[in-house]
């Protein structure tokens, strides 16, 4: 109701009805299954969000990424994250994979499937993956939500294909030896 209040109902309809992909479940993925979830996105009978990620949770990983539990320990991350995002809100429609995203997967990740997202969310600690992930966004179209880690550095960014630079446009400079 806030969100209709600020926004307005068309707004959240389309939310309710967008398509999504997030790629990652650590940390940063976690924040933004629960947000989504939140949020309403992917809501609507016509809503689907897809999130993915070829990881277990491991005990390290408890005091970071908030929707796992010491007894998922083990578990998949992106079927333990897609099952408290419909905890927190039973009518996001969401479907977990654990296939990482590459070449080698374009025949789960096929055109069909980018050509029917509304938005990418990149939540990924490797670069390969990001520039993978932004070269396809750019060739579909579809706008992507890159945020990342590697090592002690973070990078946020919105691409908006053929409007805004790319993930792939610039390199991070490399760190300073001391």
């Amino acid at each position: 109701d806030t969100q209709i209040a600020v926004f307005g109902r068309a707004f959240q309809t389309k939310l309710e009805s967008s398509r999504g992909f997030i790629v990652g479940s650590g940390a940063i993925g976690c924040e933004m299954v629960k947000l989504y979830a939140l949020m309403g996105v992917s809501g609507a009978p016509s809503g689907q969000l897809t999130l993915t990620d070829m990881d277990n949770i491991e005990k390290s990983n408890l005091n970071r990424q908030f929707l796992f539990r010491p007894a998922d320990v083990g578990k998949s991350k992106s079927l333990t994250a897609a099952e408290a995002a419909f905890r927190i809100n039973p009518a996001v429609k969401i479907e977990a994979k654990i296939d990482r995203v590459g070449e080698d997967t374009e025949h789960v990740f096929n055109s069909d499937f980018f050509e029917s997202l509304t938005f990418v969310t990149n939540a990924l600690d490797n670069v390969d993956a990001r520039k993978y992930m932004d070269m396809r966004c750019v060739f579909y179209g579809r706008p992507l939500l890159e945020s990342g880690t590697l090592g002690t550095k973070g990078n946020t960014q919105v691409v908006i294909p053929h409007l805004t630079e790319s993930y792939s446009s610039s390199n991070d400079p490399p760190e300073k030896t001391k």
